[in-house]
């Protein structure tokens, strides 16, 4: 923001029609911006504003720079406002319901190397409740973690009630084969309390202590309940994984200590992700690309008629423009008919304001209260943010010298030109949403099961698809999960329509940012030169292995999305447990860190299998159907 004031500034006084340039260079990133989600694309919207608040106010390059200090300070001062919010320990709520869960699986599981073979208490775990309604202040990305915690609790529970049934129904010699590994189970829950509960400081020892001690189970390969708890001690592992990244400085513990890939320089989220994903959406076609070129070109045209016009104030056609026009065509309309009564309103009431002659120090609160109620109201109401907005704006130009009157007149044609360019500029190169919610998540299962296949075929035979295909496959992924992210945002804001409410939108999301980290890894490991081949005792079998394995994730997630869009349960698949199985026992893949990153894949696939096949309704069957069946 620091450094568009001073620009906004400058051009104005020196190059006014340098202005169009730069008004479309702010709004491509601008409208870009969307692919990183709401938080992102608000702050980057922040910039635009700043740029055309300065252009009000055209000044030479030192008073253009004092002003820019000014709102850099004041950046600082927000930031260090956040940094305080840090210590009202926002997720300390969740994070004990939580731990109150996973210590009711502990106590389960503990009965079970008891002897006791009930099945589990049928009410809810308590951090679903906490869950569905979190605190404000905790990060989404904090809070997708929570969740993929919350359903894997949900599956470990059904993995030890099911080891229970096959105790209770295979006699005593199971049972007492089972103990052993109900107790390490409870032993390992017990340690994901003791991380959920502890203080920040001594987190990374406990996620160190909980990864060694998931790392040594072990199930005999001839136990007639092998797979059960095989696919136990997956899940455990994968709680493991996920409590590291609940807080950051356990994750760098944990990145530190486990070998699970070879070292990584970036992360999904981080600065070089945001930028990959900036690329992957930059193109036309992609929803976040076509918004950013139709705002760069309705922005650059009213930037063009306001300096061929000299229209007063004209700046606001184009800030309207930017507040107004959105990816979807719902949120565009939207905000056109609220902004433009709002501005009404606020005129009308700054106006009023203003000839009440309530003297400058009055002028200046109610500038202040107003600009205070407008950003807070933003989440909350776009008409009344538009109100308050207007209200600061008469107000603080009328402390600058400028009519109440005057202004309140040029801000109510202003917004209306803006907001008609920006509503016509929709018509005329709409992004009908055209694909449904459950259409784009089917796009992303796809896409993911594509991508990770790929990988895995390189892996086996490198140079069989290329760094660029991958690289394509990669892209493709990424906007689909971009589009994916934006679609849950807005189902949000909508009333709910089963199956596929928002919070089946979020859990899914979660779920599939944990497959694109793995992703992640296994293209770092595909693109480097540690081949998980030992060349002594590679084999063809290996990469048989390896592709049966690609092979068998991309026809699960494939059904996956036909049962997205469906809406209904997914069809039986192949398990994909013993596929693994038969890869880890490969001589070749011995210490390789393909076999942790594989279980990662397996695990988050089956945990995306788990979510829809409890959520979705059973398939509906035809009159044929049931015939046959009679």
């Amino acid at each position: 923001m620091a450094v568009s004031t001073f620009i906004g500034a400058t051009t104005a006084a020196a190059w006014p029609w340098m202005l169009v340039p730069v008004v479309a260079i702010w709004g491509f990133f601008t409208g870009l911006s969307a692919c990183l989600g709401p938080a992102p694309n608000i702050a980057v919207l922040q910039w635009s504003i700043a740029l055309l608040i300065a252009v009000g106010l055209p000044s030479g390059p030192r008073e253009a720079a004092v002003r820019a200090g000014l709102v850099l300070a004041g950046g600082l001062l927000q930031a260090a406002l956040v940094a305080a919010s840090w210590a009202l320990r926002p997720g300390a709520t969740e994070r004990m319901a939580l731990a109150t869960s996973y210590r009711a699986l502990a106590g389960y599981a503990t009965d079970l190397a008891a002897g006791r073979s009930d099945p589990p208490p049928p009410t809810a775990f308590p951090a679903s409740t906490t869950l569905e309604d979190p605190n404000p202040l905790l990060p989404m990305a904090v809070r997708l973690v929570l969740l993929n915690l919350l359903e894997e609790a949900e599956r470990i529970r059904a993995s030890l009630a099911a080891l229970a049934d096959l105790a209770k129904d295979d006699g005593t010699a199971v049972a007492n084969q089972l103990r052993p590994l109900m107790a390490d189970a409870a032993s390992a829950l017990n340690l994901v309390v003791a991380v959920l509960s502890a203080e920040r400081a001594q987190r990374p020892a406990l996620v160190r202590a909980l990864s060694h001690a998931v790392d040594k189970l072990t199930v005999a390969g001839g136990a007639p309940w092998r797979w059960a708890g095989e696919a136990l001690l997956g899940q455990l592992r994968a709680v493991a994984r996920i409590v590291a990244i609940v807080d950051s400085r356990a994750n760098r513990a944990d990145q530190a200590s486990a070998a699970i890939a070879p070292p990584i320089d970036h992360g999904l989220g981080g600065i070089r992700a945001a930028i990959s994903t900036l690329r992957a959406n930059a193109g036309a076609t992609g929803e976040a690309g076509r918004h950013a070129l139709r705002l760069a070109a309705i922005a650059t045209l009213s930037e063009v008629m306001v300096q061929t016009t000299g229209l007063y104030q004209g700046r606001w056609v184009t800030l309207t423009i930017f507040l107004v026009l959105k990816p979807d065509y719902a949120s565009t309309m939207f905000r056109g008919v609220q902004r433009a009564a709002g501005t009404v309103m606020g005129a009308g009431i700054g106006v009023v304001a203003g000839l009440a002659h309530i003297g400058q120090a009055g002028w200046i609160t109610v500038a202040s209260l107003s600009v205070a109620a407008a950003y807070a109201l933003f989440d909350v109401s776009y008409l009344l943010f538009s109100v308050f907005l207007t209200i600061f704006v008469v107000m603080l130009l009328d402390l600058l010298g400028m009519p109440a009157i005057a202004t309140a007149e040029a801000r109510l044609l202003d917004t209306a030109i803006g907001a008609t360019l920006a509503l016509t500029a929709y018509f005329i190169w709409p992004t009908w949403l055209g694909a449904t919610a459950q259409e784009k998540f089917a796009r992303l299962l796809e896409a993911h099961g594509e991508y990770t296949a790929a990988l895995l075929r390189e892996l086996a035979r490198p140079g069989g698809v290329g760094a660029t295909q991958l690289r394509l496959f990669q892209v493709t992924a990424r906007r689909a999960r971009s589009e994916t992210e934006a679609a849950t945002a807005r189902l949000s804001d909508e009333p709910s329509h089963p199956p596929l409410t928002p919070g089946l939108a979020r859990l899914l999301i979660a779920t599939v940012a944990r497959l694109a980290h793995a992703e992640l890894a296994l293209h770092a490991l595909a693109l480097s030169r540690h081949r998980p081949a030992n060349p002594v005792a590679a084999s063809d079998a290996t990469d048989e292995r390896i592709d049966a394995l690609g092979t068998a994730l991309r026809t699960t997630l494939g059904g996956l999305a036909a049962a997205v869009a469906n809406l209904q349960q997914p069809q039986p698949f192949a398990a994909l447990r013993p596929i693994y199985s038969a890869l880890a026992a490969q001589p070749a893949l011995r210490d390789s860190p393909l076999l942790g990153i594989a279980d990662r894949l397996v695990d988050t696939v089956n945990t995306l299998d788990a979510v829809l096949r409890e959520r979705l309704p059973q398939p509906v069957q035809s009159a044929d159907s049931r015939n046959r069946l009679l």
